[in-house]
């Protein structure tokens, strides 16, 4: 049962969680699309468009029908877009800012910027996705990891700092996941054990309010 109450509270916020992301992408679109090469943007954002259009289709088919004996099957559905999701965040980076195309400053700039889009995003998702730890961490690990690699390796103390700032903050919001994650268990084991105490009464004929 609580496997299920996982799956529906996935899916029962997501379309907050897809619209606000979706809205992330237009405006860092916008944003970049000037230092970017035109093609390789234009291609990241028709196809996070797509993909996001998918995502509210599944959503949708999940509220159509019953998900007794499937919800480990949608579940995995859910951990496998938010897999994409999270890569094609993290991929960013180095689409959105060759490397080589700013002067020092202007491309940690910018990449600070980047850093405030995946980092609003990430935290933005944590109530959402806590519902399962490897879900959060399924979306947080590709869209941070990817980035704060890119950064250390530049081999300035600017980039280094940044990259390092951005690791740290990845893994604080994955720790608070966590500890959100329990809170979820815990109310879904006092659903159950209440949905079990429900039945009891009424096979004994004992009325509750």
């Amino acid at each position: 049962m609580s496997d299920i109450k996982t799956v529906q509270r996935l899916y029962g916020q997501s379309y907050i969680s897809y619209t606000a992301t979706y809205i992330a992408a237009l405006l860092a679109f916008w944003l970049f699309q000037d230092i970017s090469q035109s093609k390789v943007i234009n291609t990241w954002f028709i196809a996070f468009s797509l993909f996001t259009l998918i995502r509210f289709f599944m959503t949708w088919k999940f509220n159509q029908i019953s998900h007794e004996e499937d919800y480990d099957i949608w579940l995995m559905t859910f951990l496998v877009m938010s897999v994409i999701s999270g890569t094609m965040w993290g991929l960013t980076g180095y689409i959105f800012i060759p490397k080589g195309t700013l002067p020092l400053l202007d491309s940690v700039l910018h990449h600070g910027i980047l850093f405030l889009f995946i980092a609003s995003l990430i935290g933005g998702s944590i109530i959402t996705y806590s519902a399962s730890k490897i879900v959060y961490l399924s979306f947080s690990f590709p869209a941070v990891v990817p980035q704060c690699f890119m950064l250390i390796a530049q081999g300035d103390k600017y980039h280094s700092f940044l990259g390092g700032i951005f690791l740290t903050y990845g893994i604080v919001m994955f720790l608070i996941s966590v500890y959100i994650n329990r809170v979820f268990a815990e109310h879904n084991k006092i659903d159950a054990e209440n949905a079990t105490l429900k039945s009891i009464l009424k096979k004994n004929d004992i009325k509750y309010e």
